[in-house]
């Protein structure tokens, strides 16, 4: 029995193989700058002390308000300020973190107050 592939077949398995290939070049890179990403933060996080309010921004669109806690290699701390319950988060998950701001009582803002000398 005699198989004959035509070009079109060798063309197709060329374009395959071309893009299973490409998949796994591309997850690496993905998976590089991931690690990149939670070095970053694992590094702005340690500039902070346990127990600061931050505001972070993850990596699914979601905001979070909460008290840090402590840092590990892999994940860090986190005491969320709406329901008071300890989470753990990976560094990879969060991709901004600011301070968060402490105002006490609702609609509560920073006020500036002058002194007018004439």
């Amino acid at each position: 029995m005699k198989i004959c592939l035509g070009g079109k077949s060798v063309l197709c398995l060329a374009v395959v193989l071309a893009f299973i290939t490409s998949l796994s070049v591309c997850n690496a890179l993905s998976t590089r700058s991931q690690e990149k990403q939670a070095h970053k933060m694992h590094a702005r996080l340690a500039k902070y002390p346990a127990g600061i309010l931050l505001h972070l921004y993850m990596r699914d669109g979601t905001e979070t308000t909460g008290k840090l806690g402590a840092l590990s290699d892999a994940s860090f701390g986190f005491t969320n300020s709406d329901s008071n319950f300890k989470e753990t988060h990976t560094y990879s998950d969060v991709t901004r973190v600011e301070k968060g701001k402490e105002y006490i009582g609702e609609g509560s803002s920073p006020r500036h107050r002058f002194l007018w000398i004439f």
